[in-house]
């Protein structure tokens, strides 16, 4: 009995060592940027090439009040992931609940954009991030002022030295948020690019 006890054990060894070994399924990390199909991929300048550190500073910066006067309202304050990127109210209320002068509109593909405000008359989204810090009813602050509230914040400075190799500047903030629009993900669902073709999606 004991003989045949041995035998079952050594077959049952010799059957499992002659299984193929399965390879576990391998896990594609989700592309940062995924562009969906009919889409050409937006442009990004040179020296601001999309990164995951650049990217995730921009967010950052995105959705944190301190780029306005009072620290009490943000980009997301008025471009809304909920809503397409954009606001629910004809004017948004910038620092002190000053009334606005414009709608915030979507910012869904707004990597496409030729031109930026609804005049048209700023030719980069990088530099469109100035207008409404410098608006007075809106962020109404200084891009410089901000850069020093930042440099104190050993968070920031880390974001921006993996992100540009330099601490916090005014190239440093225009460029990061505008890498993060051109590439915006939902806030609720930080995988899923926002993209739109048609309708917009409520």
């Amino acid at each position: 009995m004991k003989k045949l006890y041995i035998v079952a054990i050594l077959l049952a060894l010799a059957f499992i060592a002659c299984q193929k070994d399965v390879p576990e399924p391998v896990t594609q990390p989700e592309p940062l940027l995924a562009v969906p199909p009919g889409f050409p991929a937006p442009v990004f300048p040179s020296g601001n090439e999309l990164t995951s550190a650049r990217w995730a500073l921009g967010k950052r910066l995105f959705y944190d009040p301190v780029l306005s006067n009072d620290s009490t309202v943000s980009c997301a304050s008025c471009h809304l992931a909920s809503n397409a990127f954009s606001d629910t109210m004809a004017f948004s209320p910038g620092v002190a609940g000053r009334p606005g002068v414009r709608n915030s509109p979507t910012l869904a593909n707004i990597g496409y954009h030729p031109y930026f405000t609804r005049e048209g008359g700023v030719p980069t989204l990088e530099m469109q991030t100035l207008v409404p810090i410098q608006e007075h009813n809106e962020f109404d602050f200084n891009i410089l002022l901000i850069a020093e509230r930042l440099k104190r914040d050993t968070a920031y400075v880390r974001m921006s030295r993996e992100a540009y190799d330099r601490e916090p500047d005014a190239f440093v903030i225009t460029r990061s948020i505008a890498c993060f629009r051109k590439n915006l993900r939902e806030r609720t669902k930080p995988l899923r690019p926002v993209f739109f073709q048609g309708k917009l999606r409520r």
